[in-house]
């Protein structure tokens, strides 16, 4: 308590002399002199933005953009800021070289050149969002550093703690964690796609081995940056140890199915069972495997739906690769044709529609089997096989009916239609009632 005391009097301190400073300093003539260059450097600014962003957008439109550097943050912005910053600092110098009072313009000067500096940095920040949060926190930062407050801020912030075993939380950490972990991330994931694009570049890895490579990287990226920052915020880690046993039932509840799909991805990528590329079919989803995720397969239809199934249904149920070590799959077309009809012929009709498709393949053998004799039709089954089952199996199904047809019209072979004999059995009643009609 007296520590915190002590701190609370140092802030109230440095608040109170602040407040003397603007009393002394900027409730004066020279203030309202100051004020009245600030209004006209704001107008001014806001005038040659306007004129300067409309001509830079004319020349830029002119210009190959093949190369330019996309920010979050318009012309008009950034020649405000740019403005106004040179307007201010040129008040400043004339207000000393003449000998005025140019505190309050010197601070608004600095202010401003600061948030033109910080927003333009990180306007370079893809998000939007994040691109704003991260400059107004910067700034914010580097207002109370130069109006003087950013140490008295501190201790504030760090005077008010909890402590859990031996670990002090105060508001000050957690804002200091929260900034170093999200510049961690950043770093983190601007390696990480360097390591991807690295990794995709590579021809000495199949398309597994690339993404089991990605993964265990990641995994050893992200665990290292969760304990670097911890370690860079000055937290204990032998005092989080307390933790451990409640984030072992917590993951053994709550994240149970997480874990098992992350586990059984790592599975799938080692033993190559299911690849990037192969062609699937688990329950009532056929289609190939567009993506390989940390929790998920993504399998895309030929209907153009991409069903995400996650890695632990791989593991449990049961998977047709049709590609597992080979891409050739034989597909199966029945025919029937009339009892009328010359079978030899009919063999001869089917196998050479078969051959005339390009899609299947002529060095594996074409056979034509006479299946069963039906009820009302001779019953064959065209066999053949495709090498590029992801181009889809109905469609090549199709084509080879659609040329079954013409050949059959063109042989004069039937295709015959359910035919049923129907035998009334009448007696005499309905025999002598059908005579008098």
């Amino acid at each position: 308590m007296e520590e915190f005391g002590s701190w609370r009097d140092s802030f109230s301190l440095d608040l109170n002399k602040f407040a003397l400073l603007w009393e002394d300093r900027f409730l004066t003539m020279d203030a309202l002199v100051q004020a009245c260059i600030i209004g006209l450097s704001l107008c001014l600014s806001w005038l040659l933005a306007t004129v300067s962003a409309r001509n830079f957008q004319k020349w830029l439109d002119k210009r190959d953009r093949k190369y330019a550097l996309h920010l979050n943050v318009s012309a008009g912005e950034i020649f405000f800021f740019l403005f106004l910053s040179v307007l201010l600092w040129a008040g400043v110098q004339i207000f000393s070289v003449l000998g005025y009072s140019y505190t309050g313009l010197k601070v608004l000067a600095s202010l401003v050149t600061a948030w033109g500096l910080i927003r333009i940095t990180s306007s370079t920040i893809k998000s939007k969002f994040w691109s704003r949060v991260i400059a107004v926190a910067l700034w914010l930062t580097a207002a109370l550093s130069i109006l003087g407050l950013l140490e008295a801020t501190a201790l504030a912030l760090d005077s008010e703690a909890i402590t859990i075993g031996k670990v002090r939380l105060s508001p000050l950490l957690v804002i200091k964690g929260i900034a170093i972990f999200c510049l961690l991330l950043w770093i983190l994931n601007f390696v990480s796609k360097m390591l991807e694009k690295s990794f995709n570049s590579s021809s000495n890895l199949t398309l597994s081995q690339k993404v089991l490579f990605y993964k265990l990287t990641n995994i050893f990226l992200y665990s290292a940056g969760i304990f670097l920052g911890l370690n860079i915020i000055g937290l204990d880690l032998t005092a989080l140890a307390v933790f451990g046993g409640a984030l072992g039932l917590g993951i053994g509840f709550g994240l149970q199915k997480i874990f098992s799909n992350l586990i059984s991805g790592i599975i799938l990528l080692m033993d190559k069972s299911v690849k990037p590329g192969d062609v699937i079919a688990i329950g009532d989803t056929y289609g190939w495997v567009n993506k390989l995720g940390a929790r998920y397969v993504s399998v895309l239809t030929r209907d153009g739906k991409e069903h995400l199934i996650p890695n632990e249904n791989l593991i449990s149920e049961q998977v047709e690769n049709w590609s597992y070590s080979d891409s050739n799959i034989r597909i199966h077309v029945p025919v029937g044709v009339s009892y009328n009809s010359d079978m030899h012929k009919v063999r001869e009709v089917l196998l050479t529609a078969a051959k005339e498709s390009p899609r299947i393949l002529k060095d594996h053998p074409i056979v034509c089997l006479m299946k069963d004799f039906g009820d009302n039709s001779v019953n064959f089954e065209l066999r053949a096989w495709i090498g590029d089952p992801q181009q889809g199996v109905s469609n090549i199904k199709s084509e080879i009916y659609f040329r079954i047809w013409d050949l059959f019209k063109e042989n004069g072979i039937e295709i015959p239609f359910p035919q049923r004999d129907v035998h009334l059995k009448i007696d005499d009643e309905l025999r002598n009632l059908l005579k008098k009609s």
